[in-house]
């Protein structure tokens, strides 16, 4: 069957249909009028027909033209054109209605997404977790200021870099290439529309916290378990050593219960120390002139001839606690075999808050995986508990403590770094 499927040919023949129905009227007028009279009326009736109909064709698709401009407008998001409508009422008007009704639908949901974009920026912004947006063509297209803590610069002169440039691997699954950051690092990744065009987005989750908490918690448990047997079985061991010392005369028995009571007492005081570590600290906040710290310091190891920059720099700290921690820091790198006049310590204020680093020329670190284990100590008589103790110390007054070997030469660096200070 024979079918007309669009409007200009719908009208075409309506215009046929109706030229054929005059020709008609006007055969049936001859048998009542002259030849020339039907002529004319027939010409008269097409011309004003022809008028008509190039007035309506002309109209109806003068809207639609006008409509498929908005909504071309409306597909490329410019929502701020508006077609008039040519007919005010009909169908036609109708539709007119309908498209400006969408437009304006449109504006008010890009007004808000953009308004929840610009808030999802101004997050990213304010935390301390680095993030990372890449645009839709993988490309580095913005991050917050984290950024340089995990990537050693800011991410603006970085920008458009490739994954791989930063290190990282899309499949099957975002990751670091280098195997000592995957194991720290975990990646989250989502998906967002911006301007039509789909970006990811990146957080970077440091796990070796939650690592260090869950490890923190099993030496708890095993030193509480060593702390409550040892002290059952060290009691009477101290209390008979104490009840012999009367009872023997010979000066040799009395050396060996005096050597026992002092191995009993050590013992006890070294579960003790262990008994007390990574428990919560009361920190006593005050601001400390890096001169006047290192003044004490160096008061403490004249031999050292320790040296100092940025002493300017002030401090929010505990000024007790981080004493503590910087003289078993300087006592490591002197037993590390650092000579005098070789110690430095530089005090720095950046945006991220205040840091400290002790750098010495000393052996080095010899195994830096297990720096912070408990128990764990590289030093003839050590005991394993003064890195574990520094950290936790600088953890409670809100900072990080990282030891590494010096990239530049011989010696260690010492780093503590506190967040910023509340204003």
């Amino acid at each position: 069957m024979w079918r007309i499927n669009s409007l200009e040919a719908k009208l075409k023949v309506a215009f046929i249909v109706g030229l054929l129905l005059q020709l008609v009227c006007c055969a049936f007028l001859l048998f009542a009028l002259q030849v020339w009279q039907v002529l004319l009326v027939a010409l008269l009736l097409l011309v004003f027909n022809g008028m008509v109909f190039r007035r309506i064709y002309r109209a109806i698709f003068s809207a639609f033209r006008r409509a498929s401009v908005q909504l071309e407008a409306l597909q490329n998001q410019d929502y701020s054109l508006h077609a008039k409508p040519v007919f005010a009422q009909g169908k036609v008007a109708e539709f007119h209605q309908q498209v400006t009704a969408l437009g304006e639908s449109l504006q008010r949901n890009k007004t808000d997404y953009d308004q929840q974009l610009f808030l999802l920026y101004r997050l990213i912004d304010q935390l301390n977790t680095p993030i990372v947006v890449f645009d839709h063509r993988v490309q580095l297209s913005y991050a917050n200021a984290a950024f340089a803590d995990l990537f050693g610069s800011p991410w603006q002169t970085m920008r458009h870099a490739s994954p791989s440039l930063l290190g990282l691997i899309a499949e099957p699954e975002w990751q670091f290439k280098d195997a000592a950051k995957a194991q720290q690092w975990q990646i989250r990744h989502s998906r967002f529309l911006d301007q039509g065009q789909s970006y990811q987005l990146l957080v970077f989750i440091n796990i070796q916290s939650v690592l260090r908490e869950n490890q923190v918690e099993a030496w708890q448990k095993l030193i509480r378990i060593l702390s409550h047997e040892i002290r059952n079985s060290l009691t009477p061991v101290a209390a008979l050593s104490q009840s012999l010392q009367g009872k023997l005369a010979g000066e040799r028995e009395q050396q060996a219960l005096e050597l026992i009571g002092e191995r009993c007492q050590h013992l006890q005081d070294f579960v003790s120390r262990y008994a007390e570590l990574h428990k919560p600290l009361h920190v006593q906040y005050q601001w400390l002139q890096a001169s006047a710290l290192f003044q004490r310091l160096a008061a403490l190891f004249p031999d050292a001839q320790l040296r100092a920059k940025g002493l300017q720099t002030e401090l929010w700290v505990d000024s007790v606690l981080l004493q503590q921690v910087l003289i078993n820091l300087i006592k490591n790198a002197i037993e590390a075999g650092s000579p005098p006049g070789t110690i430095e310590m530089i005090f720095s204020q950046r945006e991220q808050g205040s840091e400290i680093r002790i750098i010495d020329a000393g052996q080095g670190i010899a195994n830096p995986d297990n720096l912070f284990v408990p128990f764990y100590s590289t030093k003839h008589q050590g005991q394993g508990i003064g890195l574990s103790l520094s950290r936790h110390i600088i953890e409670q007054m809100g900072g990080h403590l990282t030891l590494a070997n010096n990239s530049s030469g011989q010696g260690a660096c010492a780093l503590i770094q506190f967040e910023p200070s509340p204003s």
